[in-house]
C-alpha cells in the first residue's frame, strides 16, 4: 500500500510508501537494498497510466527503513496508508515469502542470505 501522488506539470503518477523491516534476518543495508531494487525495477517498464485521457509515466518512491525495535502494537495502530511492515527472517514456513492478507500492508519474507552448513 502507498499513497499516490499526480503531478500534472511532470506528467507523472508517483506511488509513495515506507517500508518498515525487522526481524532477525532484517537489517539497514538490506532494508535499503530492497527499496532501491523496488524503486528501480519497477520504474524500468515504463508503464503509463492514462487519467481523462492524458497519458502519465508511473515511478516509484519507497524508502526503506530498518526498524529492530517495532512493537506489534506500533503496526496494529497504524492508520498511515504510506506505512508496510515486513519482518525478514532465514525461515519462513513453506520457505516462501507472503503478505498477511489482500489489502494488507504487512507481510513476512524469507531471507535465504548465507546459509550455514
Amino acid at each position: 500500500m502507498g499513497i499516490v501522488q499526480l503531478d500534472e506539470n511532470e506528467v507523472s503518477l508517483t506511488l509513495f510508501a515506507n517500508l518498515y523491516f525487522y526481524g532477525n534476518a532484517a537489517n539497514e543495508m538490506l532494508a535499503g537494498s530492497i527499496a532501491a531494487d523496488i524503486n528501480q525495477h519497477w520504474t524500468i517498464p515504463e508503464g503509463h497510466a492514462r487519467i481523462r485521457g492524458k497519458r502519465y509515466k508511473v515511478l516509484f518512491k519507497t524508502k526503506g527503513i530498518f526498524s529492530p525495535e517495532l512493537t506489534q502494537e506500533e503496526v496494529n495502530e497504524n492508520t498511515n496508508s504510506v506505512n508496510n511492515y515486513f519482518r525478514i527472517e532465514e525461515f519462513a514456513s513453506g520457505n516462501i515469502s507472503f503478505v498477511d492478507a489482500i489489502n494488507s500492508n504487512t507481510g513476512y519474507f524469507n531471507h535465504i542470505g548465507q546459509r550455514r552448513n
